[in-house]
């Protein structure tokens, strides 16, 4: 369940109702945050910002050719830009702004940024919880794991940046999480007693 629109001064509390027991709270891991795929997007993301570089500096880009050979170039700077810097700075930014609940009946993610929203899983009809450990902390998700890279075949754009940005996600999760595997355990208890 997915609400949009909330207030500025909403809190997660606001969404734990009168019959829930608030069992845990708590935030995704803050700051820089890297992940396994790294391995493959870090030499890609370079390889891109090297190559703009490259044709910025050999006059490849001319202003005389006229707007579009202009505006076509700062474009792919720009996506280079992004995708070798400025995804970390907006994962980190969109952490900062993620609150966590998990009550007897619920966990509860709310969302705050540009499209605020709140999402509500009832651990009693939630199929299959996935769990990654990261040393103390961990990722602990909610449905089945993608299949493959699916980047162009996605849902939505925002899927499509979820492989570089995680916390674009559109599957509920608890990411970076201190004491994940305790949490995952008490999830875990709680599905199969809602059961």
């Amino acid at each position: 369940m997915c609400v949009g629109g909330m207030g500025v001064a909403e809190t997660i509390s606001s969404y734990i109702r009168a019959d829930e027991k608030l069992l845990w709270r708590g935030r995704p891991q803050q700051g820089l945050r890297l992940g396994g795929q790294e391995f493959v997007l870090a030499p890609i993301s370079l390889l891109w910002g090297v190559i703009v570089l490259w044709m910025l500096l050999s006059g490849g880009f001319s202003t005389a050719r006229g707007l579009p050979f202009v505006l076509f170039p700062l474009m792919f700077a720009l996506a280079a830009l992004y995708f070798t810097l400025g995804r970390f700075v907006h994962d980190a930014w969109l952490r900062s702004r993620i609150e966590y609940a998990l009550t007897d009946r619920r966990v509860i993610v709310l969302r705050r940024g540009l499209g605020d929203e709140v999402t509500a899983l009832d651990l009693g009809k939630v199929d299959q919880v996935r769990f990654r450990p990261r040393g103390q902390r961990g990722d602990i998700f909610f449905g089945p794991s993608p299949r493959g890279l699916n980047v162009f075949g996605t849902q939505s754009f925002r899927s499509g940046l979820a492989l570089w940005v995680p916390s674009l996600s559109e599957t509920p999760q608890l990411m970076g999480v201190e004491n994940a595997r305790r949490l995952y355990d008490q999830i875990e208890g709680l599905r199969a007693a809602a059961r």
